[in-house]
């Protein structure tokens, strides 16, 4: 059986001695983490990481992150909104205009939204503001969005760079041998990947081609084999540093301080391009699906919240095609409660991700959450098969947190009794988590983990 195969198996067991009646549908993180050390120490498969902004937040460094996009929304939206009673006035429009069409309100759907305004209000006005309001307001978001994301200039010094989590995945590139290299999509806008592939001595292609003013080539993303022992980044969002220039309708690579916020690609418009360039979002995503139906592609996905529909409808079509390719999505899904606990998003049936999983990918998806997983096209619960052994447990604290042990109230036993539950929080998830893995295995040599 192979790796796809084995780690996509559904484990179900029965628990419970005055319980037998309940059956629990339950997923053992051993078998799923031996899976993917399979695939990962593979010569055969082509493996590709899909890396959202939970990466850019779970930096390892204290002080030095890139807020989540909740966050970063709130904080530009009120920024900006403190500045003109009258910007304050559109964006609370556009706020209202997203909700009704059941658009996720966020810094990019705000821009996109913006961009498509300025392209047809022509003299008269929307919301308030005219062409040139939009154009300003444009500008002011733009502009703190490069603040926000510009945290490399915190990290001048090399020491610090080498504490990145993203140090730490590179590391993991350098070190693999692997028959072909990694393939790294992002929807991140900030430096942090170029930066450690760099610091590490990887070199890497990422669509741009010249010296002076770079210029994207959409011919060479769709032509990748002509750089076949390169890693490959693509920015599918854009990136600090990439403009539009006019003169030719082209997309181009400055230095950040060459660059004008308001000219900056840090999203995904469809205004902007030139269709017959082939503008960096639409050549960037046929990469992702062209990637996804290889044989024996594998994507992992890693602060990724799916939450870009244009991204999530792609990757099932693409699944759907391919015939041996799997998605891994590693989902950090805890956030705090009203009631000051836990949630956990994948315990929803109508979350995104859950539905692709089990409904529209036909078990090609597997979703590693902190408490459930689909897996086959099942969920369940994290729970191992039986108590680790003392030679293991170290090797168990690096992808899982076992709860503590509850108190037994089983016939004949004491009160204070321990009883094993083997259920608890899966730690691949936090990008930092998953990069101490990866080194981890690495370590080992390509030999099978003790676990």
């Amino acid at each position: 059986m192979g790796a796809l195969e084995t780690i996509g198996s559904q484990n179900e067991k029965q628990y419970g001695n005055s319980h037998d009646w309940e059956i629990m549908k339950n997923h053992d993180p051993r078998e799923q983490v031996r899976g993917l050390h399979q695939i990962l120490t593979s010569d055969k498969k082509r493996v590709g990481f899909l890396f959202g902004a939970g990466t850019s937040y779970a930096t390892g460094l204290n002080g030095a992150f890139v807020p989540a996009v909740t966050e970063m929304t709130r904080v530009i939206v009120q920024n900006v909104t403190n500045q003109s009673p009258a910007l304050a006035a559109a964006i609370a429009d556009i706020t209202v205009e997203l909700s009704n069409a059941k658009i996720a309100f966020n810094i990019e759907t705000l821009l996109s939204s913006i961009e498509s305004k300025r392209a047809v209000i022509g003299v008269g006005t929307l919301n308030g503001l005219d062409a040139q309001g939009f154009a300003n307001l444009s500008k002011l978001v733009k502009e703190e969005v490069v603040k926000l994301v510009s945290i490399h200039d915190q990290l001048r010094v090399t020491a610090d760079r080498r504490k990145l989590s993203h140090a730490q995945f590179s590391n993991w590139i350098q070190k693999a041998r692997r028959r072909f290299p990694a393939e790294i999509f992002t929807t991140n806008y900030d430096y942090l990947f170029e930066m450690s592939l760099e610091g590490s001595g990887i070199p890497y292609f990422d669509g741009f081609s010249g010296g002076f003013e770079p210029f994207f080539c959409p011919e060479a993303v769709e032509d990748v084999e002509a750089y076949p022992h390169l890693v490959k980044l693509w920015k599918m969002h854009g990136s600090l540093g990439w403009s539009f220039r006019e003169t030719d309708q082209a997309v181009i690579r400055q230095h950040t301080q060459d660059t004008d916020a308001a000219s900056t690609l840090i999203y995904p418009s469809h205004l902007k391009y030139n269709s017959s360039k082939k503008q960096p979002y639409v050549g960037l995503i046929d990469r992702l699906c062209t990637f996804l139906q290889q044989d024996d592609a594998v994507l992992i996905t890693c602060g990724y919240s799916f939450g870009d529909n244009h991204i999530n409808e792609r990757i099932v079509t693409s699944l759907r095609r391919g015939a041996n390719s799997h998605v891994f999505a590693l989902y950090y899904d805890e956030v705090p409660d009203a009631a000051g606990g836990r949630s956990y998003g994948l315990s929803d049936e109508a979350n995104v991700i859950r539905v692709m999983a089990t409904q529209e990918t036909g078990g090609k998806m597997s979703v590693y959450g902190r408490r459930h997983a689909v897996i086959g096209g099942k969920f369940g619960t994290w729970r191992l098969r039986d108590e680790p052994k003392k030679i293991e447990s170290t090797r168990i604290d690096l992808y899982f947190d076992e709860d503590a042990a509850a108190p037994s109230l089983t016939p004949g036993q004491q009160q204070g009794d321990e009883h094993w539950e083997g259920t608890g929080q899966f730690l691949l998830p936090d990008f930092r988590k998953l990069a101490d893995f990866l080194n981890d295995m690495s370590s080992s040599n390509g030999s099978p983990m003790a676990i």
